[in-house]
């Protein structure tokens, strides 16, 4: 039992620091730009490989020369520091040439998915006022419509086949021809680059107040938000993964199947495993039905997706009879993962030949991705794993500055060196999330309940949003409930939403959604409902009890492949319970 003389506060405890190397712990931030960070750590390896486009491999060497000459055009075009670019495309490597370009003169990338419509891109654009417009042919006629009444003046067109091997381009051409009838302010790519030829490359003085992008979220108050993250932020992510030295190694290959437009795709796929001197293998658009394929022919140690990813992989019959060794660390982030799913995937790996159990992380866009991270040996199930090794995360009472000892839940919040510099011209709701508490550190109060243990491993319940509270004030957390019903063996994917309470005037209950293993196609729903009422009731107080269970084939996913709970509460009907 915990005393007064006793209780442990993780911000000053901070017990997960004895799983790192001291000298990572002492590390300062590096005082300069994304771009040159990457040049400084490869300098010595401008001949190896940066990034695998389709088969196609441009070294570190190519990458800072294209950079440039993507930096002189913008120039050319008139972009000067302070500008903001919407980029609207899935992941190319113009698209990273644009990213570290626009940083190196002071530009910022204002990222927007391309699946939008057009008047979500036309807010987009007109929020941040740009003049200038990069996208995809394919969503070029969307964003002609969308630039109207704005103020963008040009607009530069991508060809997924830009840098794609000479013969896999003139197929693409073939299969894919372009019909868009283009307007006059209109560059192709390699007109563009073309027209930067005699502009300045040099790069404008480190800024920290700088924003490399704006990354659109719903952060905690569920309303769109543009997060301007800068330099640090993308720097302060890749130094701290460089604690896991035993996990990362020069030369490996990161497969990037994350988007652009979102915090975790650019820092996590992009910016630190260049930093760490990987491959970068760009995947654009993943079909999460080939990913066994993908992994089997290019093999790569390290890959960043969202737990549905590796329920795909290990579900996948391509991959069953065939040797995984190569795996060194897959993690997953951006979303939750049940006890009983991350059992499923790790035993798949270790029965594969893998080292090491699926990684996990926990962050939100606002800290650049990522906060936590367990990986390697350092991973207990059921956590999201330590802070990193320069961050602190803690609970406190919710909305409050008030920390909570050790092993008590309360609102997750974090503080760190990859923290965002606010949210575009929307300085009240920057004030709702970045707290300055007494200890003169600003924290990100992210709006999830957990707490942490003894050893610095840190377990999420449930976002506030998703806490499903009883009509006598009850909270149940959806988590708990996963966490049981995942472990049947029939049940491949499960979900825990709120649904009304037909019995009281206000007040929410647990609805469970289930998909069925494949094996499990054919069961007895009855028997089966019956089977998990049973674990819930051994495993479960009796206020946490699921009112009723659905079976569906698949659960809607967000377009970043997070589960889309609120599509799932709207979908449940009064006959449903």
């Amino acid at each position: 039992m915990t005393t007064p003389e006793n209780v442990l506060y993780a911000s000053t405890a901070r017990p997960w620091l004895k799983y790192y190397a001291q000298k990572y712990i002492d590390q300062t931030l590096p005082t300069c730009s994304a771009f040159d960070y990457v040049c400084q750590q490869n300098k010595n390896r401008l001949g190896e490989a940066a990034l695998n486009y389709y088969g196609r491999k441009f070294t570190y060497a190519d990458f800072i020369v294209n950079v440039k000459k993507t930096a002189a055009a913008l120039r050319s075009v008139g972009v000067k520091k302070g500008d903001i670019i919407t980029v609207v495309s899935v992941m190319t490597p113009e698209v990273i040439y644009a990213f570290y370009a626009a940083d190196l003169i002071g530009a910022t990338l204002n990222l927007v998915d391309p699946r939008y419509s057009v008047e979500g891109i036309h807010d987009y654009i007109e929020e941040v006022d740009s003049h200038l417009l990069i996208c995809l042919n394919v969503v070029y006629e969307r964003c002609r419509q969308a630039a109207k009444r704005t103020h963008v003046e040009r607009v530069i067109v991508l060809s997924p086949a830009d840098s794609l091997p000479f013969p896999l381009s003139v197929g693409y051409k073939m299969t894919n021809p372009d019909k868009n009838k283009y307007k006059s302010n209109v560059l192709h790519w390699k007109q563009f680059l073309e027209g930067g030829e005699g502009q300045s490359t040099a790069a404008e003085p480190y800024d920290p107040s700088h924003a490399c992008v704006v990354v659109h979220t719903g952060g905690t108050t569920g309303l769109p938000k543009g997060v301007m993250l800068t330099d640090n932020s993308f720097n302060a992510i890749a130094q701290q993964f460089s604690a896991y030295d035993t996990l990362f190694e020069k030369g490996q290959k990161l497969m990037n199947i994350m988007p652009p437009f979102i915090a975790y795709g650019y820092a996590c796929g992009v910016h630190l495993p260049m930093v760490l001197g990987l491959t970068v293998v760009i995947i654009p658009n993943l079909d999460p039905a080939k990913l066994g394929s993908l992994v089997l022919k290019y093999k790569p140690e390290i890959m960043f997706g969202v737990p549905a990813h590796y329920q795909q992989l290990a579900a996948d019959p391509k991959v069953q009879k065939k040797d995984l060794s190569f795996i060194h660390n897959y993690a997953a982030g951006g979303d939750a993962i049940s006890l009983g799913a991350e059992k499923t995937v790790n035993e798949f790996l270790a029965s594969h030949n893998v080292e090491y159990p699926m990684a996990k992380g926990y962050g939100m866009t606002e800290v650049a991705s990522a906060a936590t991270v367990a990986a390697g040996k350092n991973n207990k199930p059921g956590s999201v794993g330590i802070p990193m090794v320069n961050t602190l995360v803690s609970a406190f009472e919710p909305g409050t500055d008030k920390e909570l000892p050790i092993g008590q839940r309360g609102e997750l919040c974090i503080s760190g060196p990859a923290t965002m510099k606010g949210y575009y011209n929307k300085p009240d709701e920057t004030a709702m999330i970045l707290h300055k508490h007494p200890d003169g550190r600003v924290w990100v109060h992210t709006g999830d309940i957990g707490y942490i243990d003894e050893d610095g491993f840190v377990y999420l319940d449930s976002r506030i949003k998703r806490l499903i509270i009883r009509h006598d004030g009850f909270k149940v957390f959806p988590s708990m409930i996963e966490n049981v019903v995942s472990q049947h063996p029939a049940v491949h994917q499960c979900s825990v939403v709120g649904c009304a309470d037909k019995d009281h005037v206000q007040g929410r209950l647990p609805f469970v959604y289930i998909v069925l293993t494949p094996a499990a196609a054919g069961v007895k729903k009855k028997q089966l409902i019956q089977e998990l009422r049973q674990m819930c009731e051994e495993e479960l107080p009796e206020y946490v009890q699921p009112v009723a269970y659905k079976f569906v084939s698949e659960l809607p996913m967000t377009p970043v492949g997070k589960v889309d709970y609120r599509k799932l509460e709207e979908e449940i009907t009064p006959r449903d319970y």
